[in-house]
């Protein structure tokens, strides 16, 4: 499993503003949306928690991985397991990423990251 740094967090932030599509940006790989590819690449770096039981994690069962608040209080761990929940509910429920991502959950998450790595908490 790669460890999240302060590096790795700083590569998730930069992949989630490329997959927002700025005018000139490279096309997504093939077959995938601009919020997919960030997902790969965010997992490939840490960014999630591979094993973890996020169906019976709290959080997730009474909806605070969607809670702005919950999002920007959370530590490192915490963070990988929100992160990790909206991830694995893709699978389950395709469209959840974007649905994410226009609610402004992704944001806030990746948000959180960049705090978090600009403070040394990682």
């Amino acid at each position: 499993m790669p460890e999240l740094t302060p590096d790795t967090a700083r590569e998730i932030v930069a992949l989630y503003h490329r997959a927002e599509r700025e005018p000139g940006a490279a096309p997504p790989a093939l077959g995938m949306t601009p919020v997919e590819e960030f997902a790969v690449g965010a997992s490939a770096r840490g960014l999630t928690e591979p094993g973890f039981d996020w169906m019976n994690w709290a959080p997730y069962q009474d909806g605070r991985i969607s809670d702005p608040e919950f999002i920007a209080s959370a530590d490192a761990t915490t963070l990988r397991r929100i992160a990790t929940a909206h991830l694995r509910l893709d699978r389950f429920a395709g469209g959840h990423l974007e649905a994410a991502e226009e609610n402004g959950i992704l944001g806030a998450v990746v948000d959180r990251l960049e705090q978090l790595a600009d403070s040394d908490a990682l």
